[in-house]
């Protein structure tokens, strides 16, 4: 029995899972989440964190739901205990501190993600992920923003590399756990994962079923996202950088499952065909996607991705997290109050345009035709500019 435990434990947590395993997951996932209330998103949970911490500073006065009972919010704080606890399991949680200027850019891309995520109604999750598979014609405007954010904000990364020369800082070596350390990590894992079910529990027994939910989904989400390191800025940016495309076909395959069970779910009338279409096409979904693809390229991680690595003890992605809230908070804020909010696009759903059956093929062409350029990219390289 021992020999058989310790196995299992091996395969779950002592190797990483394969990144397609991601993909399959969160696929199915997002098609519970959307069953049982709402899809996936982040953005809006994040900048709900940003939205309490500038109306205690006095410096806005929004009406919120506090980010403890808000149901984004409890999913992205499972997304960082699931991360933290599934790190710890795999002896992989470390406090992981930044040089200055690797925080500056943290500070710099979060800012950047808020601003796009306010724009286009939604991050790499919400705006592109769940609202794609939704059949939002802005979750594919966002699609190609994020493409060309990627693009520039791996130009940005090649320039700094080529042109700017940092002041030196000792190098301050990361020290090498100890065996007690070593020894003690799954079980402190192991009570994160418990804390998190208690939570989980508690909030049932308050009432609060709804919340509870998204926060067991989150930290189911969060141990898979750090078991197979599913990150949308690699799917993004890694054909331009290296080629490898193994992460973009997970996420096409994650976009392919969700896509199928979100057309069943509105077309069986389980649920309305308006929810989730995001109004910011054309321009709100383009452009925020262009801006969120340079800060998630910049920072190193995406909303989700940020969440995980917090979750893993990187210093850099809670600077970005933290920067991300409260730009994000605080553009939304000025977009509302300028009234801009209603000028940047409009919602689109795309079996109103077209027969449901062309809307389905129309996404599932374009995912395909995405796969087909990454698979020749990762032949011939010629999408790489490293």
């Amino acid at each position: 029995m021992k020999a058989a435990l310790d196995n299992g434990y091996e395969r779950l947590f002592g190797q990483q899972w394969p990144v397609w395993v991601g993909g399959l997951l969160f696929g199915f996932l997002n098609v519970f989440l959307f069953a049982y209330e709402r899809p996936w998103s982040v953005a809006d949970g994040v900048r709900n964190w940003g939205d309490w911490v500038l109306n205690a500073v006095k410096i806005t006065d929004n009406i919120i739901i506090d980010p403890h009972l808000y149901s984004t919010s409890l999913l992205n704080f499972g997304i960082i205990l699931g991360a933290m606890g599934s790190a710890l399991l795999a002896r992989q949680f470390q406090i992981r501190t930044a040089p200055p200027y690797e925080l500056f850019k943290g500070l710099l891309g979060g800012a950047l993600m808020g601003i796009g995520a306010a724009l286009a109604f939604g991050c790499n999750i919400g705006g592109f992920f769940s609202a794609t598979s939704a059949m939002s014609l802005a979750g594919l405007a966002m699609m190609a923003g994020l493409l060309l954010g990627a693009f520039i904000g791996l130009r940005i990364l090649i320039w700094e590399v080529n042109h700017l020369t940092y002041p030196a800082t000792r190098a301050q070596p990361a020290k090498p756990a100890s065996e007690g350390w070593k020894l003690a990590q799954p079980w402190v894992g192991s009570a994160v994962l418990l804390l998190g079910l208690v939570l989980v529990f508690v909030y049932d027994g308050f009432g609060l079923t709804g919340r509870a939910v998204f926060l067991l989904f989150g930290l189911i989400i969060g141990l898979i996202m750090q078991r197979t390191r599913f990150c949308f800025v690699r799917a993004f940016r890694e054909p331009f950088m290296t080629g490898d495309g193994e992460t973009t076909k997970a996420v096409i395959l994650a976009v392919v499952i969700c896509t199928s069970g979100f057309t069943i779910l509105k077309w069986a009338d389980l649920r309305a065909w308006e929810a989730f279409v995001s109004p910011g096409f054309w321009l709100g979904s383009l452009i925020g996607g262009t801006i969120f693809g340079i800060g998630m390229s910049i920072s190193g991680g995406c909303a989700s991705g940020s969440l995980w690595r917090a979750g893993e003890g990187h210093l850099k992605l809670w600077v970005a997290l933290i920067s991300f809230a409260l730009a994000g908070s605080y553009f939304r804020d000025w977009l509302e109050e300028s009234g801009w909010i209603m000028k940047i696009g409009k919602p689109i759903f795309l079996p109103d345009l077209m027969d449901w059956k062309y809307a389905l093929a129309m996404v599932f062409g374009i995912m395909a035709l995405w796969y087909l350029i990454v698979v020749w990219n990762e032949v011939k390289g010629k999408l790489v500019i490293v």
